[in-house]
């Protein structure tokens, strides 16, 4: 169905007359190289957007394949089309799949290709950094399924819980292959999300406010502060898990003073918020295109922001919500469960405020529309019986059913896979320049609604009948039996669904109609670029005066900024010109840095700690290359009018990974006391506390002398630095050789906890030496040669967040025990 045309008085979308030469000029400084070389080597968002969304979807389609496998061996009763052990085995890489590999990366596909082109800017925050999050993304995957090469896939579910992960009942390597593949996995996130908030906070175009931002950026930005929080515990428990498992440590083995029980903590802590990475930049997405079609501004712009910032704070707080069934006290569960249900208003709120929307617009019915539609009512469906389930008994009697299956499904494909479709509806047509087919679309949605709803909604039936999740087959006589039948065939018909969107965009790639910049006759600034849009996007950046810029009057940036790979920065609220940012070339360290971290951790899964230990320094050489200032290519400026080169970017970086570090040693000092809670006489005798007061001091000096070094830009002071902080490891390994003479490791719980802490520390002040050791061989000690990063600066920042965790690690494991 064709749009009505713009209503009179909204001008047509931003455009640049007579700046062809201007335009080719910048298509020459952003365009990546042609052939192998510039695939591998590329920075450009777009290409990358390109990616994430390609792989996400193949994961997709593998996870889909997996479940179908599934719904085959539950469609009768007591069937045998696989083993146990295969369909143990298909379960786990199905949830693992889906719930990790496809539906955040899908996501941040689209926050790649389309936040710098929302908020006007030429590129990511840091270009590198996020080819870099790509393919770490893409090798977690590949680690994970090469367990299938040696023998057998992880088969403990997507949470792997132990005992039952433990040695002891899976000895195979295919439970290591699914920790160290979440471990890189959380390395990629972790980046991209850093990257995602630094580009939202420094680059918007001027004049977009905060209050004018794309709703779009406030759900990206949520997730992804969500991701610098979260991801740290799922890290630490996959590091746990493998210490267990691999060298004899006891953090969940009771006879031993660990616990099962934190796992659950850890895995939780880290789950629960992943719902919603997986499910709010879905939500921004609803409420950018739903506008469109509904022809008027959404209804309750404030609002919506508000809740998609509330849920994400909330969000970090219910993590027991998924753990009332192993027994904990009636104060902590209220508490859990009263925020369980206060997290439903936030959604409420966006839900009526986009039928309000719909209500007071003039809705044209196109297949993205549909598919948001889909979106809301299963969504509510969804909501609805996930917030009984914050209803503690009702959550112990459902608790482990497929009611539970239900309400996952109801929520990450409701609330995933159907925004995300409408995602490629909408949007599509930007990337690759060709309209969809309507007709094949709105067979699609119906298909896949219909098929959605009568596959997963009997689930919740049968749960209530007491059909147990992850169970290989069922009797004839539990009554269950029509259900999981129409499952299986509902499973068929959405798969089949989803099978036409696929044929429909690869049918469109060769015969869809051109799209044209603004075929939709959308408000935001990406359709103010040509389809697909070039390399750098916007010949001279916009400026912004509403939330609405295509639709209301606007201008552009008066400087073309046309000396090299150059965007805007600007001030984090206001968005007031700032500075000028300077981009990236294309390089093959991003790829070369992933298969070195990955080569790190297959050393390890192998218990070489040798070739561990190579592959670590090689490591280490690469991100000094990496961040080895160069001149520019094209001669940028220092200065441009009366806007300098932007230097913050870096620092502001170094301050989200520190926040994320952070967040890992509350873990373990969590892990630490929890552990500690649940053995009273724990420890029997507090570790010697002289040598860790002389390392104390020690790193209280490097400190002070540091923060002169940097005032004074003194090398000599600098080198004093790292002198001391190698002191301080000679004097650490000192400490480990006389503690190991009465405390191993692998004694008990306590001592897996004592050198996992302060071995982090350990691991983190050899990182923070490393940043000095470069700082202080640069040919400057502060570069000048327009780069965002200032070395000296950011390893002081670092250094000194290693010395403050020190003085915890002093206060929490030395001193505070002889009080006891």
């Amino acid at each position: 169905m064709a749009l009505p045309a713009r209503r009179e008085g909204h001008p047509e979308p931003l455009h640049q007359p007579g700046e062809d030469e201007l335009s080719h000029r910048l298509e020459k400084i952003w365009e990546s190289p042609r052939g192998l070389w510039g695939w591998l080597t590329t920075v450009d968002h777009k290409k990358i957007g390109t990616r994430y969304l390609a792989t996400a979807m193949l994961f997709l389609v593998v996870g889909g394949v997996e479940a179908l496998v599934i719904r085959i061996q539950l469609a009768l009763p007591e069937a045998h089309v696989i083993s146990p052990e295969a369909y143990n085995q298909f379960f786990s890489m199905h949830g693992a799949t889906m719930i990790l590999w496809y539906a955040a990366p899908v996501l941040s596909g689209f926050g790649n290709y389309l936040v710098p082109l929302f908020i006007g800017s030429r590129d990511m925050s840091f270009p590198r950094l996020n080819a870099f999050s790509y393919w770490t993304f893409l090798l977690s995957g590949l680690l994970l399924y090469s367990s299938l090469f040696f023998g057998t896939a992880p088969d403990t579910g997507w949470f792997s819980y132990v005992p039952l992960a433990g040695r002891r009942f899976d000895p195979d390597l295919n439970v290591d292959f699914y920790a160290v593949a979440l471990i890189l996995f959380t390395i990629s996130n972790t980046a991209g999300a850093i990257n995602f908030v630094s580009t939202i906070l420094k680059h918007r175009a001027p004049g977009m406010t905060v209050s004018r931002m794309p709703l779009f950026l406030y759900s990206t930005g949520t997730a992804s502060m969500l991701s610098i929080l979260a991801m740290p515990a799922l890290a630490v428990g996959c590091v746990f898990l493998e210490l267990d498992r691999q060298w004899g440590f006891h953090f969940f083995e009771v006879n031993r003073g660990g616990d099962a029980i934190l796992w659950q903590h850890l895995f939780w802590f880290f789950g629960h918020p992943w719902v919603y990475i997986v499910f709010l930049p879905a939500t921004g997405m609803i409420s950018l295109l739903l506008p469109v079609f509904a022809r008027r501004p959404i209804v309750g712009y404030p609002y919506v922001a508000g809740a998609t910032v509330m849920t994400g704070i909330v969000g970090m707080g219910v993590w027991v919500h998924h753990m009332f069934a192993i027994g904990m006290g009636q104060m902590a569960m209220s508490f859990f469960a009263a925020a369980s249900m206060t997290i439903s208003l936030f959604s409420t709120i966006q839900i009526f405020c986009w039928l309000a929307t719909l209500f007071l617009g003039k809705p044209v019915r196109t297949t993205a529309l549909l598919f948001a539609l889909g979106f809301i009512a299963t969504f509510v469906i969804g909501g609805l019986s996930g917030v009984v389930t914050a209803v503690i008994p009702f959550d112990w009697q459902v608790h482990d059913t497929y009611f539970v299956v239900a309400h996952l499904h109801y929520v990450l494909i409701g609330a995933n896979v159907f925004p995300v479709i409408a995602g490629f509806y909408y949007w599509l047509p930007k990337m690759t320049g060709r309209l969809l087919s309507e007709r094949l679309g709105k067979w699609s949605f119906w298909i896949s609604f219909v098929g959605f709803n009568v596959g997963f909604f009997p689930m919740h039936l049968s749960g209530l009948l007491g059909m147990r999740r992850r169970v290989y087959t069922f009797l004839a006589g539990d009554g269950i039996s029509s259900f999981n039948l129409l499952t299986t065939i509902g499973a068929f018909v959405l798969a089949a669904g989803i099978l036409i969107s696929v044929i429909n965009f690869f049918w469109s790639l060769k015969k869809g109609r051109p799209a044209g910049p603004n075929p939709w006759h959308a408000d935001t600034l990406e359709w103010a670029t040509s389809s697909p849009p070039r390399a750098h996007a916007f010949t001279r950046q916009p400026t912004v005066n509403s939330l609405h810029p295509l639709w209301d009057e606007h201008g552009t940036w008066a400087e073309p900024l046309d000396h090299g790979r150059q965007t805007l920065s600007t001030t984090k609220i206001d968005a007031e010109p700032e500075s000028i940012s300077t981009g990236e070339p294309e390089t093959i360290l991003p790829l070369l840095l992933a298969l070195g971290l990955t080569a790190i951790l297959c050393a390890l899964l192998a218990k070489s700690l040798p070739l561990a230990a190579v592959f670590t320094v090689v490591s280490l050489a690469l991100a000094g290359i990496w961040m080895w200032p160069v001149l520019p290519e094209h001669g940028e400026p220092e200065s441009f009018g009366s806007l300098k080169i932007d230097e913050t970017r870096g620092t502001l970086g170094m301050k989200l990974f520190i926040a994320s570090e952070a967040i890992l040693f509350v873990c373990l000092f969590f892990a630490y006391f929890y552990l500690g809670h649940r053995n009273m006489e724990w420890p029997t005798e507090p570790p010697k506390l002289a040598k860790a007061l002389i390392m104390l001091a020690m790193l209280l000096a490097s400190s002070v002398v540091l923060h002169f070094a940097e005032k004074r830009k003194d090398r000599i002071l600098l080198a004093g630095t790292i002198v001391l902080a190698f002191a301080f490891l000679a004097v650490q390994v000192s400490e480990y050789r006389e503690h190991l003479q009465t405390l191993k490791p692998w004694d008990s719980a306590y001592g897996s906890t004592f050198y996992t802490l302060t071995s982090f520390h350990a691991a983190h002040l050899i990182i923070g030496l490393s940043m000095l050791i470069f700082a202080l061989i640069l040919p400057r000690l502060e570069p000048r040669e327009h780069t965002p990063h200032k070395p000296l600066h950011n390893s002081t920042i670092y250094w000194h967040f290693v010395d403050v965790i020190w003085v915890c690690i002093v206060g929490l494991l030395y001193v505070l025990p002889r009080f006891k």
